[in-house]
């Protein structure tokens, strides 16, 4: 009919206001039909919520708004919009849960709005109903803290959930106390296909972060806190990064939406890695001279105590330079050349950037980490268990190398990496025959030529006249290391704090696996899987 509108909510509709805490533009009363109509609430026999025609108020411009109920478009109109900033927190009370998006020209994508929003003439909405349980009043203030009933109450319980979708979690819980890989990944699929046929393909971050508790609480041998911090549930969904397990999957959904249904959103990455920035010496005398000093002097035992000296005497000039100046690798070691041919000194280094914790990955790798992830893989079966075969007949070096694969088939490459599971451990260990000279490692067109240094086994694992060379090809850069391949890839991971490196995308959450095992602050906002494995340790102890 030209000139009215008609729209119909239920009475116990949830309505959830520009994202996770938000407000939205426009009231009942302050939207209308094009035509010179508009509405007014009007409450029905038949339990619905009726919006009839009222006069239009002055002032009232035109836009062209898209309803979805329950993630589903019901209709498309123009409407004419009369904004009343005055009414939000009155409505918010009322009707928390009412999405409202306004498409942006610029990045053409729809995002959230609030009271703030400037709407003109002609411009495009998006209005999403749920159907859910009408949740308790609320003041707009409160509306910030993301109060929300619990998830679990939302689903009825996720025992029941899993018992009528998916009864083998259950069973499998009640029998080993723990979940595998396989089964995480069921329970989280049936989770969220849950809450988004609740709540729509964006539901608040304090929904995912109810459902998150839930899950861990259900299943306790999943609760994962490193060093006392968080709450244990983070690796399904972290509030601040918007990652996990949980966020992965209603990505991977949403990436088959159509293009009107998707929203933008906007997020700044941060990436900590743990150093502790100190006041730069500057340029002084003294500290160039420790500099020209530690440059003339060779390695001997002469020299040594001489060396180290002036290692120690740089430090905070070297950190404050790397920090902020971010020079190649190249530039580092041509400054401070004696972290080539003494490669003790990036134990110290380590270990003054991470309040002593130079030992902890030799302590840890072999007699703790090790053990357990072998009894891990074997529990995971497949190919993953298949590694582990004939491990009590191997060398140290060969049982190391061993778990470095088995790391990459728990950890796999991401996505976006475009490595196979297959070829990831080149990225961090590769091969040459024995005899092949260590100038020809940068180009040698047999090594997996990544973009970051990695480790060169010269000659077979079996052999006790092996040789390690950490390469950095981009760089020109071969350092020798000895004493086995798990003190080799110590000398790896912490030149990389050294010098400050990023992760090889290859190896990002084998890395950050490390990481956990040096006890140091993880710096990497995709850890979802890697908590889920340390998680599994755990519950192994």
């Amino acid at each position: 009919m030209e000139g009215r509108a008609e729209l119909y909510l239920q009475r116990s509709s949830s309505i959830q206001v520009g994202g996770d805490c938000g407000s939205a533009p426009f009231t009942s009363e302050d939207v209308t039909q094009g035509g010179g109509e508009g509405w007014r609430k009007a409450a029905a026999d038949d339990g619905e919520l009726r919006l009839d025609e009222i006069e239009l108020q002055p002032g009232s411009i035109r836009v062209l708004a898209t309803i979805f109920k329950n993630g589903n478009e019901s209709s498309r109109k123009i409407y004419t919009v009369h904004t009343t900033e005055q009414q939000i927190t009155h409505i918010l009370s009322e009707r928390p849960g009412f999405a409202v998006l306004k498409h942006h020209a610029d990045f053409q994508e729809f995002v959230d709005v609030d009271s703030t929003t400037d709407i003109r003439n002609f411009d495009k909405f998006q209005v999403f109903l749920s159907s859910v349980e009408a949740l308790p009043q609320t003041t707009a203030e409160e509306l910030h803290q993301i109060q929300h009933l619990p998830v679990v109450n939302e689903l009825g319980s996720l025992q029941i959930l899993l018992q009528r979708k998916a009864p083998k979690i259950l069973e499998k819980h009640k029998k080993t106390g723990s979940l595998k890989t396989e089964s995480r990944k069921l329970l989280v699929k049936v989770c969220i296909s849950h809450l988004v046929k609740k709540h729509g393909f964006y539901p608040t971050s304090a929904e995912k972060v109810t459902l998150a508790k839930t899950i861990v609480a259900t299943f306790p041998s999943l609760r994962v806190q490193i060093e006392g911090k968080g709450e244990g549930f983070e690796h399904f969904y972290d509030p601040l990064s918007h990652s996990g397990f949980l966020e992965m999957r209603l990505r991977n959904i949403r990436r088959k939406l159509e293009a009107g249904q998707r929203r933008y959103s906007k997020r700044m990455i941060s990436c900590d890695t743990g150093m502790q920035s100190e006041q730069d010496q500057g340029g002084s005398s003294a500290t160039n001279e420790w500099i020209t000093l530690m440059k003339r002097l060779r390695p001997s035992s002469e020299n040594i105590s001489s060396i180290k000296s002036a290692m120690e005497n740089t430090y905070t000039r070297r950190r404050s330079w790397i920090s902020k100046k971010n020079p190649t690798m190249a530039e580092i070691l041509e400054e401070y050349p004696r972290f080539l041919d003494m490669p003790n000194l990036l134990d110290i280094e380590f270990g003054r950037m991470t309040d002593g914790k130079t030992e902890l990955f030799i302590r840890r790798w072999e007699v703790s980490i090790i053990p357990k992830l072998k009894s891990l893989a074997t529990m995971e079966g497949g190919d993953v268990s298949l590694l582990t075969e004939g491990m009590e007949d191997q060398t140290d070096d060969e049982k190391c190398y061993t778990m470095l694969v088995v790391l990459t088939h728990l950890l796999p490459p991401l996505p976006g990496s475009r490595c196979s599971i297959k070829s990831a451990i080149s990225f961090l260990v590769d091969f040459v025959p024995a005899g092949t000279s260590i100038v020809s490692l940068c180009s040698n067109s047999e090594v997996a030529q990544g973009t970051q240094p990695q480790l060169i086994c010269i000659g077979n694992l079996k052999s006790a006249t092996c040789q390690y060379i950490i390469v950095a090809s981009n760089d020109g850069v071969t350092i020798p290391v000895n004493d086995g391949l798990t003190c080799a890839l110590d000398k790896l991971f912490k030149l990389y704090w050294v010098c400050n490196l990023a992760y090889p995308p290859q190896l990002s959450s084998v890395f950050t696996f490390f990481e956990y095992i040096y006890e140091v602050t993880i710096s990497t906002n995709r850890k979802a899987k890697v908590l889920e494995l340390i998680s599994k340790l755990q519950a192994a102890q």
